[in-house]
This record gives structure tokens, C-alpha cells and sequence, in this order.
């Protein structure tokens, strides 16, 4: 029988296979359906896949992945554009498949990539389909495959556990769990887990992540800014301290300190900044905590941003 949707026989094939509980499954080649097998390699989909040449079409040997005792890491395939009905979309509209844990497959001007990789080349094109994991399968281990890049001027000492990060801002060290594996090779940090238990899975991509922020920090930094509102609510710096009007019958006075500075480039907004963002995010917290907004007028310190739900007072219901 000849089938008239190759792709949807892919899927299918992949579907019925895991279901089976197959370890590998054959489906017949072609450049498309070569090009969305190496998507689902790179993804962390399936383990890989090899071509067996015949002189005619060839077949395309799938090895599928499962997780957790035979779990199959993939959740859900589905077909999105049809020959019957052809769903394009472009660069600033292409869809995100379960809030980006999925991945969309685009048949683009410059090949076959996913949405993430369309956004980043800003082109868009043919959907042919979606493909989501199981929760928790292989969200974090995706990142943690993901290469570091050592920028120009960052000096990276790896110690076993230990990683230093020296750069224009500054210096940052941490101790990491001694189970992953971190390695500098060339201008990239690489971070592998020694095998695909649930524990090293989320350690995997946690690591990269706080590589990753010791890298930019020391580069770039990390900054929150806060938003003071209120009548008569006013701050301003003076030498190292920021003092805040906040409606109370004192000044509430916080100082900076040797790895966090404050900023009031006016007075309703502060800037704290630094090269570590848990410490940059903690300080941003503290201040906040100050005064939080209240739900009736919204006065107090928020986020920038930040939205507060209102309530609405007594005064208001009595006049309904």
C-alpha cells in the first residue's frame, strides 16, 4: 500500500513502536525523515539512528529511548500540517508545544529545525508536527547537554567539584555535586551525569544553569530593579546606604556590601546589581520585604513589572 503522508507514518511507526515497548523500529528513508530523526537525537527523543543503504530507498533504524522502568520519554506525537491542509507560520508566531518542554518540528528555508531554532535564525515555515516528553523525563538533561561558551576574557579552573570563574567583574567560585562530571574543553564547559536516574537527570541541567550564571555574571552581571509606590514613599543613596521613606514614623535605612551596590536613579526605583544572582535576587528580596505592596492602594515596594492584586476596600462595596 502506498502511503501518502510519510511523516505521519514516521510518527505512527515511533508511537505503535513505544507502546510495544520496542527497542528499535524501521521506517523508510528519506532526507525529511533523516532530518526529524537527528531533531529527536539532538533532543534527547531517542538514543539514535542509523541508515542501511539497499541501492533502493533504504530504511532508517530508530533506537528508542525509555526512562523510569521502560517509561517512554516520549509522551505525545502529533502530525500538524497535512497534504490535505498545510499549516504555515511565521517567525514571530511559530507555536510553543506544552510552554517549550515540547518542541515543534519547521520545514524552513534553511532546512528542517525546531521552533526554538527557527526563532533564533527568525524564519518561519511549514509545521509538520509537535512532540512532547513525558514530564520530567528529559527537560533538565536537555539543558544539561547544552556546551557553555567561555567568552573572551573569562578564565574557567575546574577542581574536581569545585569551579572558579574569573572575568572582568570579578571572581565567583562553587562546589557542585561530586556525581557530574565538569570539564573545560577548549573555549566550552561541558557537564555529563554518570548515568539517567531521575536524581542525576535534575542535578544535570542545575549544574549547567549555575555554571552558566557564574559565566555571565562575572561578565555581564545581574541586576533587579524595584519600583517604589506610595505617597510620600521616596528613596535616595547616600554614601553606601539607601534610605527609604516607606510611610513609617522611622527611615528605613540598608547598606550595600562587598558583593552587592545599590543604585536609586530616582527617587521610586532602586537597582540592586552584582555578579551572583542568587545573592542579587535574595538582597532584591530583602528590600522588598521592607514594605510589600499592599492590596488595596498598591503602595510599597514591587518588582519592576511585577503585577499586584487589588482588593477592593470597604468603601467600595458599601456603595453597590
Amino acid at each position: 500500500m502506498q502511503v501518502t503522508d510519510t511523516i505521519a507514518d514516521l510518527l505512527t511507526r515511533i508511537r505503535n513502536a513505544q507502546a510495544a515497548r520496542h527497542d528499535t523500529v524501521e521506517v523508510p528513508a528519506s532526507n525529511m525523515k533523516k532530518a526529524i530523526c537527528q531533531i529527536l537525537v539532538d533532543e534527547g527523543y531517542v538514543k539514535g539512528f542509523n541508515v542501511t543503504e539497499d541501492g533502493k530507498q533504504g530504511m532508517i533504524t530508530i533506537t528508542l529511548k525509555y526512562a523510569n522502568g521502560k517509561q517512554p520519554v516520549i509522551k505525545g506525537l502529533k502530525r500538524v500540517s497535512k497534504p490535505g491542509l498545510r499549516i504555515y507560520s511565521n517567525a514571530q508566531d511559530l507555536p510553543k508545544v506544552m510552554k517549550g518542554l515540547g518542541v515543534a518540528i519547521i520545514s524552513t528555508s534553511k532546512g528542517i529545525m525546531t521552533d526554538r531554532a527557527a526563532r533564533k535564525e527568525n524564519v518561519g515555515g511549514e509545521v509538520l508536527a509537535f512532540i512532547w516528553e513525558r514530564r520530567g523525563c528529559e527537560s533538565m538533561s536537555r539543558i544539561g547537554r547544552k556546551p557553555i561558551n567561555i567568552p573572551a576574557g573569562v578564565e574557567v579552573t575546574v577542581n574536581g567539584s569545585e569551579v572558579t570563574v574569573k572575568g572582568p567583574k570579578g571572581t565567583l567560585d562553587q562546589t557542585f555535586n561530586p556525581k557530574m562530571a565538569i570539564a573545560v574543553e577548549g573555549s566550552e564547559i561541558l557537564v555529563t551525569r554518570p548515568d539517567d536516574e531521575k536524581e542525576s537527570r535534575s542535578l544535570h541541567g542545575l549544574t549547567r544553569t549555575l555554571i552558566h550564571n557564574m559565566v555571565v555574571g562575572v561578565t555581564e552581571g545581574f541586576s533587579k530593579t524595584l519600583e517604589v509606590q506610595g505617597v510620600g514613599y521616596r528613596v535616595q543613596k547616600q554614601g553606601k546606604d539607601l534610605v527609604m521613606n516607606l510611610g513609617f514614623s522611622h527611615q528605613v535605612v540598608v547598606s550595600e556590601n562587598e558583593d552587592i551596590k545599590i543604585d536609586a536613579p530616582n527617587p521610586n526605583t532602586i537597582v540592586i546589581s552584582g555578579i551572583d544572582k542568587q545573592k542579587v535576587g535574595q538582597f532584591a528580596a530583602e528590600v522588598r520585604e521592607k514594605r510589600p505592596p499592599e492590596p488595596y492602594k498598591g503602595k510599597g515596594i514591587r518588582y519592576a513589572g511585577e503585577f499586584v492584586r487589588r482588593k477592593e476596600g470597604k468603601a467600595g462595596k458599601g456603595s453597590k
